[in-house]
């Protein structure tokens, strides 16, 4: 199974890949290019350069084909791959994709924000996102600096990708997604209006499972990591 990250970056050791691991799971989480755990992007021009670079990262990992949970703006480009290049997955489990637009019914932007505004938006509960925006007493100069820098790149990746409006015209290409789809969304995600749960379910053509998580956040694969795990596994079986 692959796991495609978010606005949060690439969780490392995080409770939700732990949960997955304890359902019988081997995961590999790569990290997309200026995110945590990955270098500085260059030559990322435009979404179809990120689209390409998520071709070119699942080949390396060697994950090519197989079962994906993508979240947020992982989940906008594995769509995106999917469009694309059928072989690129299997069945897909997306939380909280971006990609879609209602004028009457906007995304929330982000950036245009505080930084513990956008901490409150992006998960329910604000300690969820603790690995990300806290720094511990005890971290080493060094990897406290390492650590700022990571947020940052992250921060500036996932702006570069949705900023200022997350629509790129994906919902003319969603008719070539073959695969299934199991979608799940936070039921108090801040970012993406949950109406977008039935927008997505609408224009996919072969969505198999709808899930709406009460207590969750828009990425709600941190708030509620045993529930969302439940599900993918349920899914992907």
């Amino acid at each position: 199974m692959t796991y495609l990250h978010g606005m949060l970056g690439n969780p490392g050791q995080h409770a939700f890949l732990n949960a997955l691991a304890n359902n019988g799971w081997s995961v590999t989480a790569p990290s997309l290019p200026g995110f945590t755990g990955s270098s500085e992007p260059r030559g990322l021009r435009n979404l179809h350069d990120w689209v390409v670079a998520a071709s070119e990262l699942i080949d390396l990992a060697g994950v090519t084909g197989h079962p994906v949970i993508a979240s947020s703006v992982g989940a906008m480009i594995a769509l995106e791959l999917a469009t694309i290049r059928p072989e690129a997955f299997d069945a897909m489990v997306l939380i909280a994709p971006f990609g879609l637009w209602d004028p009457q019914d906007p995304v929330a932007d982000p950036f245009a924000t505080t930084l513990s505004n956008q901490r409150r938006m992006l998960t329910a509960d604000p300690t969820a996102s603790a690995s990300f925006f806290d720094d511990l007493e005890e971290m080493p100069a060094d990897l406290l600096v390492e650590h700022g820098v990571d947020r940052y790149l992250t921060r500036s990746a996932s702006a570069q990708l949705i900023w200022p409006i997350p629509e790129f015209g994906i919902s003319e290409r969603l008719h070539l997604v073959k695969n299934p789809v199991t979608l799940v969304h936070g039921a108090k995600d801040a970012i993406i209006p949950a109406s977008y749960l039935n927008k997505w379910e609408q224009i996919l053509p072969n969505v198999v499972g709808v899930h709406r998580v009460e207590e969750a956040g828009h990425q709600a694969e941190f708030d509620r990591p045993e529930d969302i795990a439940a599900i993918a596994t349920s899914a992907l079986s």
